[in-house]
């Protein structure tokens, strides 16, 4: 069984629509949700994830991990299961004495081979435990419109050098999730769930793929 990740952009949607399907893909089968709002600021962000939250029915809730992108406020005074961030984020802090070890996860976006060898030592080095890192973007999205896609080649390469859990992102739908997976071990969308007219249907067709 897939864990599915949902990246969040209000942007895609209405207000209305952005909590109704944040809670319907949660319900259904998402897994893990990433908050990514990254132009609000901490207390805009800690509404959200508040919002969010509270929506969800308890059991759900519990199967849930509810990530904040950057936000280092949200991540240390809310519930909040972890903290997602750039990788150069991520280097800024270790260099700063950051103090991660606080229970809870890590996530990392890369973009090439070379970073997830550097990533690998720098929490050799720092004793820091990395729960999960994206790879992307795999095939052509609007999000990323005009960039070459790296492709199922970032997938091959980059998880051979990590234990860490490898989440490809980009372009990901249910006519190459299957494809996809053979190369990562599980998946993240954006667009795809929160445009989607019908977000149960989305999600059932994604987990179903393998």
């Amino acid at each position: 069984m897939i864990n599915l990740y949902l990246i969040t952009n209000r942007n895609l949607c209405s207000e209305q629509e952005y909590f109704e399907r944040i809670k319907e893909a949660c319900i259904n089968g998402v897994d893990n949700i990433i908050i990514r709002e990254k132009d609000l600021n901490d207390e805009e962000v800690k509404r959200i994830y508040d919002r969010i939250s509270s929506s969800l029915p308890v059991e759900v809730r519990k199967k849930t991990s509810i990530l904040v992108n950057s936000k280092f406020k949200v991540y240390e005074e809310t519930g909040c299961d972890g903290i997602h961030l750039p990788f150069w984020l991520f280097k800024e802090k270790l260099n700063e004495e950051y103090d991660f070890k606080i229970g809870k996860q890590i996530g990392l976006s890369l973009h090439s081979a070379e970073e997830v060898s550097e990533m690998e030592e720098l929490c050799s080095k720092y004793g820091v435990k990395v729960s999960y890192i994206t790879l992307s973007h795999i095939y052509e999205t609007k999000c990323k419109e005009g960039l070459k896609p790296r492709g199922l080649e970032l997938l091959k390469k980059g998880g051979k050098l990590t234990k860490v859990k490898v989440v490809a992102l980009g372009g990901i739908d249910s006519s190459n999730a299957e494809e996809t997976l053979k190369y990562c071990d599980d998946i993240a969308v954006m667009s795809l769930i929160m445009k989607s007219r019908d977000v149960k249907k989305t999600v059932e067709e994604l987990i179903n793929c393998k």
